[in-house]
């Protein structure tokens, strides 16, 4: 709910700065919580584990980009589809005379 509505404003920004190439910023603005994630991951790693050699490290690292990438692709996702719900709705509203 939160990634959606992040989207929308973002998205609501854009339609009002008269940009109307919304669509892969709305799913990038989604999948943005995915670099926090991932960026927290490697703090967590150096500052709070205590993991040493090259298998824990390689596996760590990789498990964690596959689940940062599933997270961005699912919630940018989300955005995507929330905001193109939110401009149909908006845009059906409009009256041309």
């Amino acid at each position: 709910v939160v990634t959606v509505c992040v989207t929308i404003v973002a998205t609501y920004f854009m339609l009002n700065a008269e940009d109307y190439r919304w669509q892969w910023t709305s799913f990038l603005a989604g999948a943005s919580s995915s670099l926090y994630v991932y960026f927290y991951a490697i703090y967590y790693f150096f500052f709070k584990t205590k993991m040493y050699g090259m298998f824990q490290t390689t596996f760590y690292f990789g498990y964690m980009a596959l689940f940062s990438i599933g997270l961005g692709i699912m919630c940018g996702t989300f955005g995507f589809v929330g905001t193109s719900m939110f401009v149909r709705k908006i845009y059906s509203t409009v009256k041309i005379d």
